[in-house]
């Protein structure tokens, strides 16, 4: 019999577990009840007035039987450990994005959760934005014909000032700005390609930071079975600030979508005829965001994310981003740092 609430242990109490917790507050049948992280004041003050319990180890989660479900909000070189375990005790898992920094652990995660009969998700985000969902649908509903090729680029200014000190530091991530924010360009040209990718190329350039390990622009080419091409550009070095987009061309439109601020273009005809075009401006996002800053618009993101994956859970499906898909977005980025560097 499945418990009417489900009882949430998050592992990592830096800025995004703190933004989940926040999350999980906004989903009903849900409750916090353990947050572990090394830092026990850091955990101690995600927990506030919660009432939740705080630990040290997030392995610990595997053999707690008042935990259910994990949050796994570590850098990506601590998600094995602490997913395995709890996955193989039959606890369901969402490790944030990277899956895990290589993709041999990426597929041991992938293991243990068909051992456990557990649930496993990757959290990408960018996936359950307004932008990224009104793209799908309109897609799915054959708006802009039979896809033909995507272009993806995301950028931010980058450096040891650009989030916490480990982003650039390859032993716990397993790469540079392609296990970073180009993970989730790698992943939204997936989605919208519609199949696993056969075939890449691409390069890889160090000439800005020269951080050990860690590219700082990436640059990917790729194809499906149905010879669907997507072209990633990820990088460190976006002098104007952080900002991304999308676009999904077809053969009778096109959608394209980004942020910041989030907007989204439907472009829709017949080849030679006229295109009818009509924009998206997301209002909401644009005042509230603009009121309460950008971690507004981002706890309402991982909402959506978080439902989707418990939605899975409580049905037995899949979650939109699997781990089999965290695992795809992990190999074409590390293969890109094989493949070519500069």
């Amino acid at each position: 019999m499945q418990r009417s609430t489900l009882r949430i242990g998050l592992v990592g109490a830096g800025m995004i577990g703190r933004l989940r917790a926040r999350a999980l507050e906004k989903i009903p049948g849900v409750r916090l009840v353990a947050v572990a992280d090394q830092d026990e004041a850091r955990a101690r003050g995600l927990a506030g007035d919660r009432d939740v319990r705080v630990v040290a180890d997030g392995t610990t989660f595997s053999h707690d039987p008042d935990i259910d479900a994990v949050i796994v909000s570590v850098p990506p070189a601590g998600h094995e450990l602490v997913g395995i375990s709890c996955l193989q005790a039959g606890k369901h898992v969402l490790c944030e994005k990277p899956l895990a920094a290589s993709v041999a652990a990426c597929e041991a995660l992938i293991q243990a959760a068909a051992a456990g009969g557990a649930c496993l998700a990757t959290g990408f985000t960018l996936r359950h934005t307004p932008a990224a969902r009104l793209a799908r649908g309109l897609i799915d509903k054959g708006g802009i014909g039979e896809v033909d090729h995507v272009r993806a680029y995301h950028g931010h200014p980058g450096g040891k000032d650009f989030g916490p000190g480990w982003i650039v530091d390859v032993s716990a991530t397993g790469g540079g700005t392609l296990m970073d924010n180009g993970i989730h360009m790698i992943d939204l040209a997936r989605w919208f390609l519609g199949g696993d990718v056969k075939a890449m190329t691409g390069y890889a350039t160090h000439h800005v930071w020269k951080l050990p390990g860690c590219e700082d622009n990436g640059f990917v080419l790729m194809r499906n079975e149905k010879c669907r091409v997507a072209l990633v550009h990820s990088s460190w070095s976006e002098w104007q600030g952080y900002g991304y987009r999308v676009e999904v061309y077809g053969t009778r439109g096109a959608v394209r979508f980004g942020y910041s601020p989030l907007w989204l273009v439907h472009t829709q005809g017949e080849p030679g005829g006229v295109m009818k075009t009509k924009r998206h401006y997301f209002p909401k996002y644009q005042i509230i965001e603009r009121l309460k800053g950008w971690e507004w618009s981002l706890v309402e993101t991982l909402v959506a994310d978080l439902e989707d994956w418990i939605g899975a859970i409580r049905t037995g499906g899949t979650p939109s981003a699997s781990g089999k898909d965290g695992l795809e977005a992990v190999r074409i980025a590390q293969g890109m740092e094989l493949l070519g560097e500069c």
